[in-house]
């Protein structure tokens, strides 16, 4: 089984960051790699920028971002809890249980 990539540390941001500051983030970090890149090419350094400009597709983006994030969490082997049920079978239990006029 691959390791999973953690985007969240690649960038160097919370996972419960607000879209803005992954993108401003992304936008920082890629400026500087970018420079770096210029002023002496080198593997190391397109390397990281290939994993920035990665993770900047994925988290950038809400629905993949949220796709990740449910992946991330089953990766990660925790529990969710009880199953929710659904608003269909929420409705049926309503209706399901007797009238009590009181």
């Amino acid at each position: 089984m691959p390791k999973f990539k953690d985007y969240y540390a690649v960038l160097g941001v919370q996972p419960r960051s607000h879209a803005r500051t992954i993108e401003e983030t992304y936008w920082s970090r890629a400026h500087e790699l970018h420079e770096e890149l210029h002023a002496e090419p080198t593997k190391k350094l397109q390397k990281k920028l290939n994993q920035i400009n990665e993770a900047y597709e994925v988290l950038g983006s809400p629905h993949k971002r949220a796709a990740y994030d449910r992946k991330r969490f089953d990766a990660a082997g925790l529990d969710r809890g009880p199953a929710r049920p659904s608003f269909f079978e929420s409705f049926v239990m309503v209706l399901s249980k007797p009238f009590r006029p009181d």
